[in-house]
C-alpha cells in the first residue's frame, strides 16, 4: 500500500510540473528564463505512513502570480516614482494557484479512491477468513 501511495504521489508530481511548465509557457511568465531553471521537484518518504512532495522555484514567480511585486529593474528615483504610482499596477498572470490546485484536488481524489479500495479489500479478507 505504501508503495502505491509513494507511486501516486510521484506520478502527480511529475505530473503538476507537466502542467505548470505549460501554463508559464501559455502565459508567457519569465522572460529570462529564471524561473524555469529554479523549478525542482523532489518526493520523500517520511516514514512508513508519510510521504512528502516539494515544488520549488524562485519567490517571484509567485509574485508575478498575484500580480505583485515590480515588473522591471528600478533604475533611478523618477521611475521609482512612476511605478509606485497607483495608475499602474501590474495584473496577475495566474499560472500557479489555478493550475496547483486544481491538481491537488484530483491527488486527494485518487488517494480517497485508493484507501477506500485498500479498506473494503482488507473487510472482504476478514469476513473470508471466517
Amino acid at each position: 500500500m505504501e508503495n502505491q501511495i509513494y507511486q501516486i504521489l510521484t506520478r502527480w508530481t511529475e505530473r503538476t510540473e507537466m502542467v505548470l511548465t505549460r501554463e508559464r509557457k501559455m502565459l508567457k511568465v519569465g522572460d529570462t528564463g529564471a524561473l524555469d531553471n529554479s523549478f525542482k521537484t523532489r518526493v520523500l518518504k517520511l516514514s512508513q505512513t508519510t510521504f512528502e512532495s516539494h515544488l520549488d522555484f524562485l519567490i517571484r514567480g509567485r509574485f508575478v502570480d498575484m500580480g505583485v511585486g515590480r515588473e522591471r529593474k528600478i533604475e533611478s528615483r523618477e521611475s521609482n516614482r512612476k511605478l509606485l504610482s497607483p495608475q499602474k499596477s501590474r495584473k496577475p498572470k495566474k499560472w500557479f494557484s489555478r493550475a496547483y490546485y486544481g491538481s491537488l484536488n484530483d491527488l486527494q481524489g485518487v488517494i480517497g479512491y485508493q484507501l477506500i479500495e485498500s479498506s473494503i479489500q482488507a473487510v472482504k479478507e476478514n469476513l473470508d477468513d471466517k
